[in-house]
């Protein structure tokens, strides 16, 4: 398994050969000056690839999501770091070079109206040619739509509540075991909700309908990683908790050898 520190170090690589044949000229290591300190001394950064002229300037990272697939809080205060770093510097240009997809869609909604305008965020995945959030999205997509031919949501919704007639044991697929949201009970009783037994909760819960419509209209981007958990917890779930629910049990039943096909 590739360590972080070769990662990086590949990424790093990677962007350099793709600064170089896009701008037609050297990058390297350098430090350059981002203010004056106290003595009048002048304070410095070592950034990562600067142009021989030093008007172009980027900062790597090659951060990745938890084995989890959590929020990695961490890693994006290190990324808000070198954002940092780039609104100091003189430059004409100011790049984040970002190599993974999900982090890179995940920091640039962190970021949003957070960062100087004067930074452009560029995603460069696996070594691969630059490309735009809205190219990436698209890609991904296609290739997400040609394996899956879902049934709208009207068909979905009665195939799951039929397969919800009886009791399901869900296991959940957005934690690890023994962490808050546990694997669960879930059954449809009719009418417009399905209702859910976790074992944290004093009280069954009642999803409604409609929050598995939502979740069900981004499956397909969720699925491919272009969104994640936290896009339906701050989003559009009418109850935070009920989005690790509806998406553990859409998972499983699309998992399941009883889905219709």
């Amino acid at each position: 398994m590739t360590s972080a520190y070769e990662r990086g170090r590949d990424a790093e690589d990677a962007a350099k050969k793709w600064l170089q044949n896009k701008f037609n000229t050297p990058f390297s290591r350098r430090n350059l000056q981002i203010g004056s300190k106290s003595n009048g001394k002048p304070a410095m950064h070592n950034f990562d690839l600067v142009s021989e002229d030093n008007q172009i300037v980027a900062e790597v990272k090659s951060h990745k999501l938890t084995k989890a697939g959590n929020i990695p809080s961490g890693k994006i205060s290190d990324t808000y770091h070198a954002c940092f770093m780039l609104e100091k510097v003189n430059a004409k240009k100011k790049l984040l070079i970002l190599t993974d997809c999900k982090f890179y869609e995940i920091f640039k909604r962190y970021s949003e109206g957070k960062i100087s305008k004067e930074i452009e965020i560029v995603l460069l995945p696996n070594g691969n040619e630059a490309k735009k959030l809205s190219d990436v999205r698209t890609t991904t997509m296609q290739s997400a739509l040609e394996k899956t031919n879902r049934p709208d949501f009207d068909v979905f919704w009665s195939r799951l509540t039929s397969w919800l007639s009886h009791k399901q044991r869900i296991l959940n697929w957005t934690a690890k075991s023994g962490y808050v949201g546990e694997d669960f009970e879930a059954v449809y009783a009719g009418g417009k909700y399905v209702v859910v037994y976790p074992k944290s909760a004093l009280r069954v819960q009642r999803v409604p309908k409609n929050d598995f419509k939502t979740v069900y209209a981004k499956w397909d981007e969720y699925a491919a990683g272009l969104i994640p958990r936290f896009y339906f917890v701050k989003g559009p779930i009418v109850c935070s908790r009920f989005s690790k629910y509806i998406i553990s049990i859409i998972h499983q039943y699309l998992n399941s050898k009883k889905v219709e096909r």
